[in-house]
């Protein structure tokens, strides 16, 4: 007997995904699980690729016909999902003044699709070490100069340490 409560635990896996990855490892067809659902085979293929959203009722149906033992499985997997995705969109607009910011530090990221709230470290280490003295005041005010001293603590731990301390320097931080 599988543990689906593990499946709960992973936010950013669509229920969809889930359902599909369940029915074949029971080793059945889409058409027979459909059938015992009291579900068209489309209606349930549209839930496995994510065109329809899963309701109470055909949750539950589905979670019976796969001897699942949690009630609202996959439409608790669903809102789960939602909520991951939704962090995701709102971590996604909340950056620095990227027109301060130079493609000569960024040159290998598109800084419109930079996940800015999980990667102040590398942002910061990076503008220590290639970007200008407007670049660091810029990130000191979007983490934090505290934030911007910590990354800093040991110029040594920089490959071009002694241009990152220079840097520190004229930022005036």
């Amino acid at each position: 007997m599988e543990n689906y409560g593990t499946y709960i635990e992973m936010p950013s896996v669509p229920a969809g995904a889930i359902l599909d990855r369940i029915i074949r490892q029971q080793r059945r067809t889409k058409v027979d699980v459909a059938s015992a659902a009291h579900l068209i085979p489309q209606r349930l293929n549209d839930l496995i690729h994510g065109n329809r959203r899963f309701t109470p009722k055909n949750s539950m149906d589905l979670e019976q016909t796969l001897n699942i033992g949690i009630d609202g499985f996959f439409y608790i997997i669903q809102a789960k999902h939602d909520v991951y995705n939704e962090q995701k969109n709102s971590r996604l607009t909340q950056k620095p003044n990227i027109s301060i910011l130079t493609k000569t530090t960024f040159w290998d990221v598109d800084l419109n699709n930079v996940d800015w709230s999980n990667c102040a470290d590398w942002a910061i280490r990076r503008v220590l070490e290639y970007g200008t003295t407007d670049e660091i005041k810029e990130l000191a005010r979007f983490y934090g100069t505290d934030k911007v001293r910590e990354v800093y603590a040991d110029p040594k731990n920089f490959r071009l340490y002694n241009i990152v301390q220079q840097n520190f320097k004229d930022s005036g931080l």
